[in-house]
């Protein structure tokens, strides 16, 4: 950006200020000579954005120039206060806001995913030529990861600029000239880097730290290790963004503020008409509801009240973007559940920073409150309530919808000859694995022990048995690991779905009768229900 496109940003932006801070005194009471300065403002604002890319803004400004014309034309009548508080706010809102984020340059933008960008489970290891990789790629590639495993510094370069990874992973005992650390500024531009070394000194781990790496890990490099750096921390947020809805019925500016959350790897859905709000967050699952407070088919005071009343909804952090400026009014709406205000115009660094700490902490809170401890996986009761919703959503839609009962073979034998850790380690593979394979609308929980439930919004019965198999295949190849051996574990399926039951009682009663029929058929299978199945109880199969 050049320093006269700096300056004439700074100048728009303070327009914009102005422009705002007069017209609401102008809201407040009438004034001519106010209006007249008001309308001043703007044919100045204009002038700033004359050809600049800024095709909302142009016509906006022109409605808000012809709105102040009219009035100021009008020497016997003044406009009353309710216009005041519709038009000229609105318009005032519009601009301002458009003025101050519309054609400028945002903030350097953060990495936004890995995964989510690029082919999509893809990863990149530098090892030297002594190591070898095959185990490790068979490993990984059971969750659902292709690994290209390169030796040389200017194949790796090659990869980086065919397409994106999820990760660079690379080997390295931190001597001097060490290629990888040549690489290592292009790589962060992209991706995350994560180091795996047989060093564990401090003067390794700080040389990491200086290379910018995302992760330090033993070498040899073990699958669910690197797994596990994938799924949690920054690393884990990059590769499922936090999700913001956006409620506002003006397109232009939901567009602007998620265009700025975007570039902050943020994944933000647009929301214009408040009726769709509630299957909207059933669906989305946002992290944060960002919502404009006056909108003319329901305002956000009224919607708010909507979202609280569910039950499984009422956490939701909701922050209010408005141009109300009155402290009244703003304590009044604290008293409904709302986290916070944004006023308009919001710069873009505001936004930015207020909605991903808030989301942020809002994620955390509620994996605490809804997920297993354990393997991290929806508790019992919440994937029980979430089914019901589902379910009653699927009927009104007349769309499929699948359950998958799964249970873990043998698994007391695992906690009696390997320990009670190793067990509770094939709880955590499976899950991670579970969450690898699957997709993000799944609904995947903990049933209790080692038992599990997954719900499948839009998948018929036989999608699900095709799913359900290669799923169990594939689990099947990958290596526990208890302290004094590796083995492999199975697991057995039952799969029902709507076009066989009535309600989510029956729903769940059928898919338990297949897994049960699963394990007494000789367990590692799956199974899905069909009238003519003969159902078998608990008792029989576990004996």
């Amino acid at each position: 950006m050049t320093l006269g496109s700096n300056a004439n940003i700074s100048a728009r932006e303070h327009a914009a200020r102005e422009i705002d801070r007069i017209g609401h005194m102008l809201v407040t009471r009438w004034d001519r000579s106010l209006a007249a300065h008001l309308l001043s403002l703007v044919s100045n604002l204009e002038r700033y954005i004359l050809g600049e890319d800024t095709a909302q803004l142009l016509p906006e400004c022109l409605a808000l120039r012809d709105l102040l014309q009219q009035w100021l034309l009008q020497n016997d009548t003044v406009p009353d206060e309710a216009e005041r508080y519709g038009a000229l706010r609105h318009h005032l809102g519009i601009v301002s806001q458009l003025a101050m984020m519309e054609g400028r340059q945002l903030l350097p933008e953060h990495f936004s995913g890995g995964l989510m960008q690029q082919g999509p489970h893809l990863v990149y290891l530098w090892m030297p030529p002594s190591e070898e990789a095959r185990n490790l790629s068979e490993q990984l590639s059971c969750y659902g990861f292709t690994v290209q495993t390169m030796y040389q510094a200017s194949k790796l370069a090659q990869a980086l600029q065919d397409a994106t990874p999820a990760a660079v992973v690379a080997y390295t005992d931190f001597t001097p000239g060490d290629p990888i650390m040549a690489l290592a500024d292009t790589i962060r531009g992209l991706c995350p880097l994560l180091f795996c070394s047989p060093r564990y000194d401090f003067e390794a781990r700080l040389q990491a730290v200086r290379a910018g790496a995302a992760g330090f890990l033993a070498w040899p490099l073990l699958a669910h290790e690197l797994i596990d750096n994938l799924n949690f921390g920054d690393l884990g947020e990059k590769r499922d963004p936090l999700r913001v809805m956006i409620v506002e019925d003006m397109a232009s500016l939901a567009g602007l503020y998620a265009n700025v959350l975007n570039r902050h790897g943020v994944d933000a859905l647009q929301v214009t008409d408040p009726a769709r709000v509630l299957d909207g967050i059933v669906q989305f699952r946002p992290d944060l509801i960002l919502m404009d407070m006056y909108m003319p088919e329901c305002n956000g005071m009224e919607l708010a009240q909507i979202i609280r009343q569910q039950r499984l909804l009422d956490g939701i952090p909701i922050l209010f973007l408005s141009v109300e400026k009155r402290q009244s009014i703003q304590l009044d709406t604290l008293t409904l559940g709302i986290d916070g205000f944004l006023t308009k115009p919001v710069a873009p660094e505001e936004l930015v920073v207020t909605v991903i700490n808030r989301a942020r902490r809002y994620r955390k809170l509620r994996s605490y409150m809804i997920n297993d401890s354990l393997t991290g996986l929806l508790n019992h009761s919440h994937l029980y309530a979430q089914l019901e919703y589902e379910v009653l959503r699927a009927k009104r839609d007349q769309r499929a919808l699948s359950l998958v009962m799964l249970d873990l073979d043998h698994f007391k034998t695992i906690n009696d000859s390997y320990g009670h850790p190793a067990g509770d380690e094939v709880l955590v593979n499976l899950a991670r694995f579970l969450k690898e394979r699957l997709r993000r609308s799944d609904l995947i929980s903990r049933y209790g022990g080692e038992e599990f439930a997954i719900v499948l919004p839009g998948t018929r019965q036989e999608d699900a048995l095709r799913i359900m198999n290669a799923m169990r295949q594939a689990f099947s190849q990958i290596e526990q690991r208890s302290s004094q051996q590796t083995f492999h574990q199975t697991f057995s399926v039952g799969i029902s779905s709507l076009a066989s039951a009535e309600d989510t009682t029956q729903l769940v009663q059928q898919a338990d009768d297949m897994l049960y029929q699963a394990k007494r058929l000789g367990r590692n299978r799956v199974e899905g229900y069909s009238p003519e199945h003969v159902p078998y109880s608990r008792r029989e199969t576990e004996a």
